[in-house]
């Protein structure tokens, strides 16, 4: 939902209320990128070009699935509540809560294929996990499992390059299952604009209607992100409407979906509206996040040691990048590219297609599920090395030492190429 093309100015503004100075950024750097950007403008960036590492954040993008996660308690209101109308009410508000965080102007780092994700809530209620199916084109999974509820997001992501804006097209389906009343609900991902990518200070847009059904009672909700209008008017609005199985309007929502959500039924009695979602202040870190993502790259050596090598966390771009050591971020991002472009002409030359490990899709329905083994998988099975693994951080120092970031013209021609970008 955010980051897909990833640029911040030098000062960027209007980031959550807040004046955030961009970090580790140059305007030698911003003239560069936009003579290497300037010739893909229609194009979808994000598989033609290697982007320089400094215009990311410390992120998988794996781990990005999982921030709208810090709201899960509106998941387990929806799980708990009595009506399924305000069911349906708490799960819109978790989906329209989950854009408030896609508003930083960093872009995060795709996942290499087979790369994976893992987070357990600190009160053990759910925990998370996602994996990249596919690198053309980049497709990521997540499910999130709980005492009262399953989750299921799927992300595929299409980009265009407009100049001076990026259009973000996400596709795939997510469900969301109450195991106590059964309760079976699908959705879809609206449009995103990354405005001001080259000039002026960068502001993302999400705008579009989503429709959210429920399989099981028929129900369904309508809900609509407001395009921003000429000096940002309406930015940020939501209206929804939630309709019963026979078309009936039975509860409007409005608000702002960086800010709160509101209910209010329509069976004409004069009852206030349900506060259903309000954005608690939080304390922002360099990166400008909050404390939820800033535990999403969280490892002591015990949990390290019960981690998989293709853990998100362990990226050796993401982790220099995350201690400001840009240069060998770099080359840990370029040594990453060409380790994926090698496996991939390898399984071209043996005639093999890539299998994901833990999903799969369905031939009838189109749609990734979850095939387990993650959780279950034995102790000795998270130290394995496979051809999917990445060099563990301890290795990285020698690793990168005989690397180079090439700037030569033919190197980044080989590159857009193969086109294998993390």
């Amino acid at each position: 939902m955010k980051g897909f093309l990833g640029y911040e100015n030098l000062e960027v503004e209007n980031v959550d209320g807040q004046d955030v100075k961009d970090h580790n950024v140059k305007e030698e750097d911003r003239q560069s990128l936009w003579r290497q950007l300037s010739g893909f403008i229609g194009k979808d960036i994000t598989s033609m070009i290697s982007l320089p590492v400094w215009i990311f954040e410390p992120l998988s993008f794996l781990q990005i699935m999982c921030e709208p996660m810090q709201f899960a308690d509106l998941l387990h209101k929806a799980c708990e509540a009595p009506d399924s109308i305000e069911r349906m009410a708490y799960l819109i508000a978790f989906i329209s809560s989950g854009y408030s965080c896609a508003v930083r102007n960093k872009k995060p780092f795709n996942p290499i294929l087979g790369e994976t994700f893992e987070f357990v809530s600190p009160d053990g209620k759910w925990k998370f996990f996602a994996e990249q199916v596919s690198h053309h084109p980049p497709i990521g999974v997540a499910e999130t499992s709980g005492d009262q509820f399953k989750l299921r997001l799927e992300m595929e992501l299409k980009t265009k390059f407009r100049g001076n804006s990026s259009d973000v097209n996400v596709l795939g389906s997510n469900s969301f299952s109450i195991l106590k009343t059964g309760d079976e609900y699908v959705w879809g991902h609206l449009d995103t604009c990354a405005h001001n990518v080259i000039i002026g200070g960068m502001w993302v847009d999400h705008f579009g209607t989503l429709e959210i059904k429920n399989t099981t009672t028929g129900e369904r909700g309508v809900l609509t992100f407001t395009k921003a209008g000429w000096l940002g008017a309406g930015r940020f609005d939501l209206t929804a409407d939630i309709f019963d199985k026979d078309g009936n309007v039975k509860m409007k929502l409005s608000g702002k979906w960086n800010e709160y959500v509101n209910a209010v039924k329509t069976d004409g009695t004069d009852s206030a509206p349900m506060v259903l979602w309000k954005k608690s202040p939080s304390t922002l870190n360099k990166w400008n996040w909050p404390k939820f993502t800033e535990s999403l790259n969280y490892m002591d050596e015990t949990y390290k040691s019960t981690l998989p090598p293709t853990d998100s966390r362990l990226r050796g771009d993401r982790y220099y990048l995350e201690l400001d050591d840009l240069d060998t971020a770099g080359k840990e991002k370029v040594r990453l590219e060409e380790k994926q472009r090698a496996e991939r002409r390898d399984r071209e030359t043996k005639g093999e297609e890539y299998q994901p490990k833990y999903f799969k899709k369905s031939e009838d329905q189109g749609k990734w599920a979850y095939i387990g083994g993650y959780w279950e998988r034995s102790k000795a099975s998270t130290t394995e090395n496979n051809s999917n693994n990445q060099t563990s951080v301890a290795e990285l120092t020698e690793n990168v030492s005989n690397l180079q970031v090439s700037s030569d013209q033919k190197e980044i021609e080989k590159i857009i190429e193969e086109e294998d970008f993390c």
